[in-house]
């Protein structure tokens, strides 16, 4: 019986251990199992990812018991208590991660997700359909990423959507017509990306609604916007067509409206909602008129057909009576008036001689004027005499100057040649050309085929933009004013017979032997349409030389401003001025790197300024025309060859500080690995684009030395007076109550000019940060 007992104790003890067993391990293994659907579909997510710099999902682990801990994931109460379903996912909230990968398909089987923010990161790729079947989705921000494809109309189902942004991506195809039908959206942003076609009717709720910097085209609809629309921008697309009357009568008067730069036409409607805008928002349309633009809308004639006595001829030849009538007329007393006496214009032979006269006599007069202000010009600047190399040759001063200036002289002047597309006339040219210069000479010169005036033979004007009407024959008729030159080319500013103006740009040596790939390469750049870049519209083919035809720009360059402003204070620029063209030059660079191109050589000189200081970049794509791939290689890169050679003043418009080297100054611009023999690439804009930005803000070119010193971590924030004392003082009362404006201004330009490339940011960035310095108002 002891034995039985004792027996079972022993099985007693055995079995509450293997119970105890048991229980512990089925505890563990839903512990490591408990991780719900919400978990599992966000570690997909995780999986997804291929690389995380900032690790802000490092603590995303199959072992935790539900995600509501980890990093950007946000949980509520939804499921029932005491159930791995009790906290379900509701957010998801990375923005800023640099995370680097595409958007999982499972984000979108998440069942209550109603938040969703990973703007401003590096993902690619398309949006998978599930994310637009999440009915629950309320807000979907994707901002600032390079994601593609189209939106599906599969996005009419998210009825709970409230906002939507999508911009600065890289999504194209048409906007959905059912999205502008969602009950619920407030928010739309769809900003800088490619989507085409027209504008979607409706957004009948939406309150904040931004579709600028895409391709939309088509003309504005009649039913569009809500009694809640608050803000609407529609600029930089190619909306044509008048701007419908009931299309302004529905946007709310307190609306702020910007419709620039499209292709708008005809008057303006009288709605109150469009004058109260302001003149900015308009602009950019060149056939729009009335209120709130100053430009004013003609009024057609109401005359069905043309009076009797109107003549197209000149006054003089028109006061003439074209026909005598051989018969008398009678008038209405019954008495006959003879045509000898009277003209069929009602004037008598006597008067009709008298206006003659003295027209002919202006006229004499207008000649005997032009002949003595030539013979004045003559004798101030009197043609070189021919002994006069003989006496300079004993005077060993004289030698040296005579030599010199006509060195200058054939570097800037190209003899004339059969076959040319362009010669000068050597005794009618300034000698400001031979200077490194924007500046636009004030004597004019011939744009001829060849000396004897006649067409070159083998010439060829070919327009590329398929807008501009230009005949070679007219242009080589025009006067020519000489911008400036550098090493390879003469630019010339080309004022046609109809007053047209146009940059021409000279190339006398070139890197292209072939005529169709240098047009193809001008067809390449011209292709690049963007407010802030300088548009090309043609080019000339000869034996002897090319000429670039691009849009003349009025307000000279960054570089020269202050010779445009002769009568004011060289200091005219201000700080939102600054600002502004930092923004524009940023925009168009960015631009050209969105197409997978380097501009190569950006400095002031190639920053040029409208007549509202908007800059404008130039010289796109020239070391293409100028130098073939087999010299880049050779060289290094074409900037080496075509270096700024401006002078020490730096910017002419701001404070001077003191001064760099000369050589120096040629390669500021430059990166600094620009000088091996390697590809352009992006990295070597943004070095420039920081160098023109400190410059804007400090007046003056940073030496090498001061830039180093920038370059430690943090010695931006921990020198924050010495930041403010560097700025240039005619800024100084502007800068009062602003400094974090410097400071965030100097922390990007330092960031720009970095000697590692990898860690300079990306123009899109810098212009996302420049949008985002307080006080300033975003380029749009």
């Amino acid at each position: 019986m002891s034995l039985y007992s004792q027996n079972l104790h022993l099985w007693w003890r055995l079995s509450s251990f293997l119970l105890l067993l048991v229980q512990s391990v089925t505890s563990q293994f839903v512990a490591f199992t408990s991780l719900n659907s919400d978990g599992i579909h966000l570690l997909k997510f995780k999986y997804s990812i291929l690389n995380d710099p900032l690790s802000v999902l490092e603590n995303w682990n199959y072992e935790d018991a539900t995600p509501c801990s980890w990093h950007g994931v946000a949980c509520s109460e939804i499921g029932a208590p005491g159930t791995p379903d009790f906290f379900r996912v509701t957010s998801l909230a990375l923005p800023n991660s640099q995370l680097l990968g595409s958007v999982s398909e499972d984000l979108g089987l998440i069942q209550y997700l109603r938040h969703i923010d990973l703007s401003n990161n590096f993902l690619n790729g398309s949006l998978p359909n599930t994310i637009f079947n999440s009915s629950q989705l309320q807000v979907l921000s994707l901002s600032n990423n390079v994601i593609s494809g189209k939106l599906p109309e599969l996005i009419g189902k998210m009825t709970n959507l409230k906002l939507l942004n999508l911009s600065d991506n890289a999504f194209s195809g048409l906007i959905p017509e059912n999205l502008s039908t969602l009950p619920n959206l407030t928010v739309v942003s769809l900003k800088s990306n490619y989507f085409s076609g027209s504008v979607p009717t409706g957004f009948n709720y939406v309150e904040i609604l931004d579709l600028s910097s895409n391709l939309l085209n088509g003309s504005l609809p009649n039913e569009f916007g809500g009694e809640s629309l608050r803000y609407l921008n529609l600029s930089y697309n190619k909306i044509s067509g008048t701007i419908p009357p009931a299309f302004a009568k529905q946007i709310p008067v307190n609306t702020t409206m910007d419709l620039s730069f499209n292709n708008l036409t005809g008057p303006i409607p009288g709605s109150e909602a469009l004058l109260n805008q302001k003149t900015e928002f308009l602009s950019g349309n060149a056939d729009l008129c009335g209120k709130p633009l100053k430009i004013l809308c003609t009024v057609p004639s109401t005359m069905s057909s043309a009076p009797p006595n109107v003549t197209t001829s000149s006054p003089a030849i028109a006061a003439i009576p074209k026909t005598i009538d051989s018969t008398p007329s009678t008038n209405t007393s019954g008495t006959t008036t003879s045509s000898q006496n009277v003209s069929p214009s009602g004037l008598k032979p006597a008067t009709i001689a008298a206006i003659v006269v003295g027209d002919l006599a202006g006229m004499a007069l207008l000649a005997l004027i032009i002949l003595f202000i030539n013979q004045q010009r003559k004798k101030r600047y009197p043609n070189p005499k021919p002994n006069t190399n003989a006496s300079s040759a004993n005077n060993p001063e004289k030698k040296q100057e005579t030599v010199s200036r006509q060195d200058a002289e054939a570097r800037t002047i190209t003899p004339s040649l059969p076959c040319s597309c362009l010669t000068i006339k050597e005794e009618e040219t300034s000698e400001a050309t031979s200077s490194d210069s924007d500046r636009e000479s004030n004597t004019a010169v011939n744009i001829m085929a060849a000396q004897n005036g006649n067409l070159p033979r083998h010439g060829t004007l070919v327009t590329v933009d398929g807008e501009t009407n230009l005949e070679l024959e007219t242009l080589l008729k025009a006067s020519a004013y000489i911008l400036g030159n550098s090493h390879f080319s003469i630019v010339y500013k080309a004022v046609l017979e109809d007053g047209r103006s146009f940059a021409v740009r000279r190339i006398g040596e070139c890197g292209i032997e072939r005529r169709k790939d240098f047009e193809n390469q001008v067809r390449a750049i011209a292709k690049l349409r963007h407010p802030n870049l300088v548009t090309v519209r043609g080019f000339c083919w000869g034996q002897e030389d090319k000429l670039l035809i691009c849009d003349y720009v009025p307000n000279g360059s960054l570089a020269t401003i202050d010779h445009r402003r002769a009568s004011t204070s060289p200091m005219n620029l201000s700080l939102e001025v600054r600002l502004k063209i930092a923004k524009g030059v940023a925009r168009g660079l960015a631009f050209i790197h969105e197409k997978k191109h380097v501009h190569g050589n950006v400095k002031p000189s190639n920053i040029l300024l409208n007549s509202e200081m908007e800059p404008i970049i130039s010289d796109f794509g020239l070391d293409r025309l100028l130098l073939n791939d087999v010299t880049q290689r050779a060289n290094g890169s074409a900037r080496q060859l075509m270096g700024n050679q401006r002078n020490q003043q730096d910017l002419p418009f701001v404070t001077m500080g003191p001064s760099t080297s000369g050589v120096g100054q040629i390669m500021h611009y430059q990166a600094p690995e620009s000088l091996q023999n390697i590809k352009p690439n992006n990295k070597w804009d943004v070095y420039s684009f920081g160098v023109v930005l400190l410059e804007l803000l400090t007046g003056r070119v940073l030496s090498d030395r001061e830039l180093d010193q920038w370059h430690e971590p943090g010695s931006v924030e921990d020198e924050k007076n010495r930041v403010l004392r560097i700025a240039d003082v005619a800024m100084k009362s502007e800068i009062e109550g602003r400094e974090n404006v410097v400071l965030a201004w100097f922390k990007l330009g330092i960031s720009c000019v970095s000697h590692v490339p990898q860690k300079r940011p990306s123009m899109k960035e810098a212009l996302q940060i420049l949008d985002k310095i307080p006080g300033a108002a975003p380029v749009h």
